[in-house]
């Protein structure tokens, strides 16, 4: 991993630079600096074959080529059997591979239809002129992306990719994200105990935005939000997960006790990305972390036999004590204090909590073909949680702000080994962001309306 060089503060300078010269670019990648660009291979049809450390992007800027990062996921169809190592459980999936657990390498080590190519879009910038081309690399092998911005500034950007005929560093020397996965007990293959956890670890993500801890698989018990102006601390307590408040037969803590394994531990230049499986009786119940500098995409994967409510909610630290909450349901919001309060619940489509410690935009999406499925959303500040209702079933025993959704009805098999089976995902996409700067409706719009991206030869 390369070192981690890039920040607003290094570009100021060429940005200033141009507007002196009289050129000046609106573009959306300005406008959107959180938001990565993700292409499959199968629509870079000039790069399919590439060994993915040959594949190179490019932007051009004052009449010259400069090349900024670009990473190569290589995903492949897989058995659920064989992230535990077992034989054929007859259930596929189409994943990331990782060579360090047992899903192992993709088959095709090349570029394929499926491998996945990320960039950020605010690395783009202006149109190449037609048979402009950087050095040392293959003709013929240019790809033009033209990004678009479908809810801001109307002046599309262009980056290009292609195949080098030389050793750069796809990374352009740079990496926006740092995770380090720390497996206490060692080696994964060697030491990982698959059938009955738990499995501590002292995992770290690092972004100029944000750092991130866990200490087991389903254990996310960190955050903090770097950005410019906050403090810093770690308003985390826990990510948990609960069948009902104070029910605590079923928790994070007792995923982590039960079979498990681990799909993916990956830190590129663009991205990091970590996932993982087993969940008590439900082992195919996966979660993935995608990782980039200002954002980060949490997606649970819901696999199992029917069960009775589901809760998915963060539970502050004391340290985020001052922060103001706020989601969609409740505009108005509330202190995170420590002291009971009232906040309208509903579907909440997204939330906030902003104060000097950093600003925290989510948004959430559930995404199911369960009939009439209602859910609602959680909440409880109190520092002296009392009763069935209020116990804390994992980390501290204070609720701090805590929130997020709550399917409060049951909900059916959604274990793809019995049939019926339905599909149930949840998907919460973090804003890291500066005091003051939360926006849920803004983030929201941008969660559901991605940058969009076309695809043409360049020569």
């Amino acid at each position: 991993m390369g070192p981690r060089t890039r920040s607003w503060a290094r570009r100021a300078p060429a940005l200033l630079a141009l507007v002196a010269t009289g050129f000046a670019l609106s573009g959306c990648a300005f406008q959107r600096p959180e938001d990565p660009v993700v292409l499959t291979g199968s629509e870079l049809p000039r790069l399919i074959g590439a060994p993915p450390g040959k594949i190179l992007a490019y932007r051009y800027i004052q009449d010259q080529w400069q090349q900024v990062p670009v990473q190569v996921d290589e995903r492949a169809v897989i058995d659920f059997g064989t992230v535990y190592d077992d034989d054929p459980y007859g259930v596929q999936v189409l994943t990331y591979t990782d060579p360090g657990t047992f899903v192992g390498p993709d088959p095709d080590p090349t570029l394929d239809g499926n491998d996945e190519v990320a960039l950020m879009g605010i690395d783009s910038w202006s149109r190449a002129p037609a048979g402009a081309h950087p050095p040392n690399v293959v003709a013929g092998s240019g790809e033009e992306l033209r990004i678009h911005d479908a809810t801001g500034d109307p002046i599309d950007t262009y980056v290009y990719l292609y195949r080098q005929t030389g050793n750069l560093d796809p990374g352009a020397g740079r990496s926006y994200v740092d995770y380090d996965f720390g497996l206490l007990s060692g080696d994964y293959k060697g030491t990982y105990r698959l059938n009955d956890g738990p499995n501590p670890e002292d995992s770290t993500v690092t972004t100029s935005f944000y750092s991130r801890h866990f200490s087991d698989r389903w254990t996310g018990d960190g955050l903090r939000i770097t950005a410019p102006g906050a403090s810093g601390v770690d308003i985390l307590d826990r990510h948990k997960n609960l069948f009902a408040p104070g029910f605590c037969d079923r928790s994070e803590d007792t995923f982590n006790d039960a079979e498990g394994a681990f799909i993916v531990n990956k830190s590129g230049p663009v991205r990091a990305i970590r996932s993982y499986i087993g969940a008590n009786s439900g082992p195919l119940t996966g979660r993935q972390h995608v990782f980039y500098e200002r954002r980060e995409e949490i997606t649970t994967f819901l696999r199992v036999h029917a069960i009775p409510a589901v809760m998915d909610f963060f539970d502050y630290s004391p340290a985020a004590s001052g922060m103001t909450y706020r989601s969609d349901a409740d505009g108005d919001g509330a202190t995170i204090d420590g002291i009971p309060d009232q906040v309208d619940a509903g579907e909440i489509g997204w939330e906030t909590v902003d104060g000097a410690q950093g600003g925290l935009s989510i948004v959430h999406r559930i995404s199911t073909d369960v009939p009439g499925l209602d859910w609602t959303s959680y909440h409880l500040d109190d520092s002296t949680p009392s009763g069935p209702s209020q116990t804390q079933c994992t980390g501290d025993a204070f609720a701090y702000g805590s929130s997020g959704p709550w399917i409060n009805e049951g909900i059916p098999n959604t274990d793809p080994r019995s049939t019926p089976f339905y599909s149930l995902t949840d998907r919460r996409t973090l804003f890291y962001e500066l005091p003051g700067k939360p926006d849920g409706p803004r983030r929201s719009a941008q969660v559901d309306s991605p940058l969009q991206v076309s695809v043409a030869p360049h020569d």
